[in-house]
């Protein structure tokens, strides 16, 4: 079944069909403030961490699936009809409601059309701010004037960390309450503390929030979820939509929505855009500030531009042009994209990890800025330094590096028995191939703190990665796989050996030493020669079986991956 295709043209994919086997998804935003989007406009929006800073609520397995999300609901005031302007949440039969939604470089747009109504939805974070865009466009394309409303619906979270949210509602539900003013929703988590953007981990400090609207008078706000939605109803059915009018609630301990109406008319071929601004900070302070700067539609398109021509601009870095159409579109759009977004956000958001993942994984985050370098170098560069001040002096690394909360030199290191086995070796893909990229040789002399105590030169740093794991060898000579080497499901022991870390660990003293040669250091390129004989005479006699190579030692000296040959 073909549910969409791929608009080279436009960097997009275009989905045809809003019914599709499961949501598709797009990420906008930065790791700053980020956002996942779905094409029926389901997902959830977070500041600085998926975890500790998601302020909109979402809800896994949910049935129906990736709900709630951005919405617009659209009602005639005169038939009450009502639909919303994405195909969900409220699901108007196919054979008369007619969308698309278009994933760009960073926006989601979604076109929908509906009883002589268009709708326009474009949904993206301006570069460099900490709010998104919902814009809706509405055109009547039928003969006879139209009365309608727009009621937006957002519903934030009454706690930020994600677990305390969905499980700890004796607290979270005893927390939030709601302002309005001038067409601007307030949100606040502990008002009556003070806030202490500082240490972003500090729980017990005030949060807030902000919905804005402008291009037309507000005629009408809710912020209790119980209220609009109504008893025993669903997203599909709410009871405000139903009956065509806000109630004004404030909620004071309860689950908070953001619920702005308008009441529009169209004239036939009539046609008005509104703009609806989501971000972080005092409603009366920045929300105000966002609303009188960034409130028109003017504004907003000159946002959507910047933001495409930034995306652009790294993917248009490489262009390949052969008689394969696919393959072309693969290597100047998507493999590119998806490199980009998956280094930007380190795979800590998205449908599946959606809240219990916090901060860049070391391995992953490494390994993500290798498919990037040649993509946004100036972004990858900091990022490997981040990642070079996570390594702790001993060589080994922090499984998690948290950008919002970390402390180089000042930061508790692992527990032995809690390092993996490979996550600094991945050092050695990523770093020699952005100096490749930039011809930056200066970046091995940059000097770094570790994470623990102490400081080193990238070069340095280095090394430690490799002398972590020759000083943690087993009984035939090979690298430990300690709590998990690449495999973090393979449970070989504290003293079990790794393969697969062998492997990696011949490669990172082969190249550390070509570095050491380019920068004229033969001392260092020699030990890492003397090293890597030493390492080859172990895989030689204990990784080869006749036919093919084992893939670890057990500690109790099992050997997994032995080949058929001696079963």
């Amino acid at each position: 079944m073909r549910y969409g295709y791929f608009d080279d043209a436009a960097k997009e994919y275009v989905i045809t069909r809003p019914d599709t086997p499961t949501p598709w998804t797009n990420h906008l935003g930065s790791a700053e403030y980020g956002a996942v989007i779905t094409n029926n406009a389901g997902g959830f929006s977070f500041y600085k961490s998926g975890a500790q800073g998601r302020f909109l609520r979402f809800r896994p397995l949910g049935i129906p699936e990736a709900q709630p999300g951005r919405y617009f609901y659209l009602r005639d005031r005169v038939s009450g009809d009502y639909w919303s302007a994405s195909w969900q949440p409220v699901g108007k039969d196919l054979a008369a409601y007619k969308t698309t939604c278009r994933f760009g470089t960073g926006y989601a747009i979604i076109t929908s059309s509906y009883s002589d109504i268009t709708s326009e939805s474009t949904y993206f974070v301006p570069r460099g701010q900490n709010f998104e865009y919902w814009l809706l466009k509405l055109s009547n394309t039928g003969k006879k004037p139209r009365k309608l409303s727009v009621f937006t619906y957002v519903e934030f979270s009454s706690e930020w960390r994600v677990y305390h949210d969905m499980v700890n509602m004796q607290y979270s539900q005893h927390i939030v309450k709601a302002t309005y003013r001038d067409g601007i929703i307030g949100h606040h988590l502990l008002g009556n503390l003070q806030p202490d953007p500082e240490h972003f981990e500090n729980a017990d400090q005030c949060r807030r929030t902000f919905l804005a609207l402008a291009g037309a008078k507000v005629t009408g706000f809710d912020t209790k979820r119980e209220v609009f939605i109504g008893p025993y109803r669903s997203y599909a059915n709410p009871w405000v939509v139903e009956h065509g009018k806000c109630t004004n609630s404030l909620a004071y301990g309860d689950n908070m929505c953001g619920t702005l109406q308008v009441d529009v008319d169209l004239a036939s071929g009539g046609e008005i855009e509104l703009v609806v601004m989501l971000g972080i900070g005092d409603a009366a302070v920045e929300g105000r500030a966002v609303k009188r700067t960034y409130g028109s539609p003017a504004r907003a398109h000159a946002e959507l531009q910047a933001l495409k021509a930034y995306w652009h601009s790294h993917l248009d870095v490489l262009h390949a042009r052969t008689p394969d159409k696919a393959f072309n579109s693969m290597v100047n759009v998507w493999n590119a994209y998806n490199n980009i977004v998956t280094f930007t956000w380190a795979r800590a958001a998205s449908l599946v990890y959606q809240g219990e993942r916090d901060g860049f994984g070391y391995r992953d985050t490494v390994q993500d800025s290798l498919g990037a370098a040649a993509l946004m170098p100036a972004e990858v560069e900091a990022r490997l330094e981040l990642m070079l001040t996570g390594q702790v002096a001993n060589g080994g690394a922090m499984p998690i590096v948290k950008p919002f909360a970390h402390r180089p030199g000042h930061e508790t290191p692992p527990p032995e028995h809690a390092f993996r086995s490979d996550d600094c070796l991945w050092l050695f893909f990523a770093v020699p191939e952005y100096v490749k990229e930039t011809g930056d040789l200066g970046f091995f002399e940059r000097v770094l703190p570790y994470a623990d105590h102490g400081e080193a030169t990238v070069l340095h740093h280095l090394k430690q990665a490799l002398v972590f794991n020759l000083e943690r060898r087993g009984a035939h000579g090979l690298p430990c796989g300690l709590l998990a080497d690449w495999n973090d499901c393979l449970v070989l022991g504290q003293r079990g050996e790794s393969v697969f870390v062998a492997f990696q660990l011949r490669y990172a003293l082969l190249v550390y030493a070509e570095i050491c040669r380019r920068l004229q250091r033969e001392e260092e390129a020699h030990w890492a020669d003397v090293q890597r004989a030493e390492l080859d005479h172990a895989i030689q006699a204990h990784t080869w079986d006749g036919k093919w190579f084992v893939r670890a030692y057990y500690e109790d000296g099992t050997v997994l991956g032995l080949s058929l040959i001696h079963i």
